[in-house]
């Protein structure tokens, strides 16, 4: 089966970089990276580029969003959904997301994206350094304007906790119990909303579990969309 991978914001299919190898043996894995103004118009480059084969869909907090879209809009096509942080509610306040803009217009939001990476994994100077310096290496490498998409998407996303009833294939939903961009309790909140859902909360982890705690993650995963062969079979 294929699984797609949607990274998160600023970041790209290094992100998934720790994951990929772990799931080798039962999925085939490739990332798309959207960079479109609205969730609905990533929504659509994602099925654009992926065809019209069956496939898994996963992603994480800007990419969690997109995924979340892509199973809305194409349910006979999406088998599985992965989510990890990116709870289904809209934007409350703006403001925190127009300052994120506007420091990307000013100077590509160096400032910014290092203050992300300071907070976006668990223990940011300790064990989740090599993740947060993963972080840093993907946000250097990411232009300006796929940065200023990305976040506009963000700040315009709908409202979609009335509509995860639709989403009907099976879903995973995995958070960092340390999570400082998505509290956990919006993914528990998701997966009671969801028909088929299974949340799982991972200790010691931030916003970044496929960095952060990869083999977790894959064995996740597998547990969730790898079929059980019977012993003795």
């Amino acid at each position: 089966m294929r699984l797609v991978f949607i990274p998160a914001f600023a970041c790209d299919g290094d992100l998934y970089e720790p994951l990929v190898p772990l799931l080798r043996l039962d999925f085939d894995c490739e990332t798309v990276t959207p960079a479109e103004p609205d969730l609905a118009a990533c929504a659509k480059l994602v099925l654009n580029q992926i065809g019209d084969a069956p496939f898994l869909v996963a992603g994480t907090s800007f990419g969690g969003h997109v995924a979340r879209e892509v199973a809305l809009m194409a349910p006979g096509q999406v088998r599985g959904l992965i989510v990890m942080g990116a709870g289904p509610a809209g934007v409350i306040d703006r403001a925190p997301l127009e300052r994120r803009r506007a420091a990307i217009e000013a100077d590509g939001g160096a400032e910014m994206l290092e203050d992300m990476a300071r907070r976006i994994v668990f223990e940011p100077e300790g064990r989740g350094q090599e993740a947060a310096d993963a972080f840093r290496r993907m946000t250097e490498r990411a232009p300006a304007s796929r940065l200023l998409a990305q976040n506009e998407a963000l700040a315009t996303r709908p409202d979609r906790t009335g509509d995860l009833s639709r989403i009907t294939c099976p879903a995973l939903l995995i958070w960092g119990a340390d999570d400082q961009f998505s509290p956990p309790g919006a993914g528990q909140g998701m997966a009671e909303a969801l028909p088929d859902a299974r949340f799982v909360l991972l200790e010691e982890c931030g916003h970044l579990p496929s960095l952060e705690t990869p083999m977790r993650v894959a064995a996740e995963i597998r547990r969730r969309f790898v079929p059980e062969v019977p012993t003795g079979a």
